[in-house]
């Protein structure tokens, strides 16, 4: 079976003109634009651990990289946006991924994003280990993206 290794936690934003293009401008803007995406459910393998960016860049562009994703676009100018991811370790059982957004502070979107995470370590009568969280927070001009991922390498 296919399971991943390693897993990276990063989240951007940007604005530009159409949602797809905020979408693509955040994505360019940390340098990971140039895969195709493949959303899966939130659970990691005891044994995977969290790895830099750099790991990326060395994966062939155009390649599938599979995915926990947390997506919020607006086109409503001053509008603040936020999207957050929360990783959860156990000792004694799986990993497990938690993703939130909407129109919040990063602050509150982490927030609930560890909780989130929190009552699915519960769920399986396990003991978080540790959370790492990411978020990004966007203030709309025109058309904008927050968007946090925690992608899965194999």
């Amino acid at each position: 079976m296919l399971a991943p290794h390693s897993y990276v936690l990063l989240s951007t934003d940007a604005d530009s003109d159409t949602p797809l293009n905020a979408f693509d401008e955040a994505l360019r803007a940390r340098g990971v634009a140039n895969f195709n995406f493949i959303g899966v459910s939130s659970i990691l393998p005891r044994y995977c651990r969290q790895a830099p960016l750099s790991e990326v860049r060395d994966i062939q562009e155009g390649s599938f990289m599979y995915c926990v994703m947390s997506r919020i676009e607006s086109d409503t100018p001053g509008a603040t946006i936020s999207s957050a991811i929360a990783c959860a370790t156990t000792t004694s059982t799986v990993g497990c991924v938690a993703e939130f957004n909407g129109h919040c502070s990063g602050t509150e979107a982490e927030r609930e994003a560890i909780r989130r995470a929190r009552a699915m370590v519960a769920s399986r009568d396990a003991e978080v280990e540790s959370i790492e969280v990411t978020s990004a927070t966007h203030v709309v001009k025109q058309c904008g993206c927050s968007v946090s991922l925690c992608l899965l390498l194999y």
